[in-house]
């Protein structure tokens, strides 16, 4: 049989001479040392995650349309993009280590260019820009996957509504010319889902961040195809195609730590 070794011939001694009352006052001080170490570390992790926030961002948005129905009959439209620009400033609330509440508002250019081919237009392809400033509201919910250093990264993702502040139309035919005018008979709310990915750049109260943005709009909009201003198409039968809102963007800022 082995013989015990001299350090645990120690250890049983000073076990022996606690005693049990005393071996369990030690072993009681040992779990609230330990919980103690634990609660100061949450503590100082919960204190190191900003509870709310404010962003403020900018960035290019590529804006276009489609929709689930059918064209009209003898009508083809081949969707084209059309280029403007987003400002978001959203407001944002920690819910966890890994999540956060986001509610913004944000101007936001979108629209399209088509190229719309008609049986009842017999002169040709007709180009056609929708151009369109929306006030949008969206409300979305942040997750945190991969933290390195300073370094965050997430997707996020949720629902909004946007009213139309402005828009614009122009027509346009080689052997015709152009017209431009504002739609007065086009629906003013959308709505839809928006969801991205991005990463944030930790610098003290101050963070910089750059997340690309996608939306998608379930508003069926009645878009005329009439340029109105061309008189000699007085009579024709111009066709109304239903599209709805998307687009891609990406957005650039700084998140302030409020508290």
């Amino acid at each position: 049989m082995v013989g015990k070794s001299a350090d645990w011939k120690g250890a049983e001694a000073v076990m022996n001479f606690l005693g049990d009352r005393n071996r369990g006052l030690v072993w009681q001080a040992c779990v609230v040392l330990a919980l103690s170490g634990f609660g100061k570390l949450m503590g100082a992790g919960a204190h190191a995650q900003v509870r709310y926030a404010l962003e403020v961002g900018a960035g290019p948005v590529w804006a276009s349309h489609w929709s689930p129905r059918e064209k009209p009959p003898g009508t083809k439209v081949l969707v084209g993009w059309e280029q403007g620009w987003a400002i978001s400033l959203t407001g944002t609330a920690r819910l966890g280590r890994l999540a956060t509440a986001e509610v913004g508002i944000l101007v936001a250019d979108k629209g399209a260019h088509h190229t719309v081919t008609a049986a009842s237009f017999p002169f040709g392809d007709m180009e056609l820009t929708y151009r369109f400033r929306y006030l949008e509201f969206p409300a979305t919910l942040r997750t945190y996957w991969v933290r390195v250093g300073g370094t965050s990264f997430f997707t996020y993702g949720g629902a909004y509504v946007a009213f139309a502040l402005d828009n614009d139309y122009t027509f346009f035919n080689k052997q015709k010319g152009s017209a431009s005018r504002p739609l007065k008979d086009v629906e003013q709310v959308d709505a839809g889902f928006v969801s991205g990915l991005g990463f944030e750049v930790t610098l003290g109260e101050l963070s910089l961040y750059m997340k690309y943005r996608y939306s998608m709009g379930f508003v069926d909009m009645a878009l005329d195809t009439d340029p109105v201003y061309i008189p000699e198409f007085r009579g024709v039968d111009f066709p109304v195609i239903q599209l709805r809102n998307f687009t891609h963007g990406a957005v650039v800022g700084l998140r302030w730590a409020i508290e």
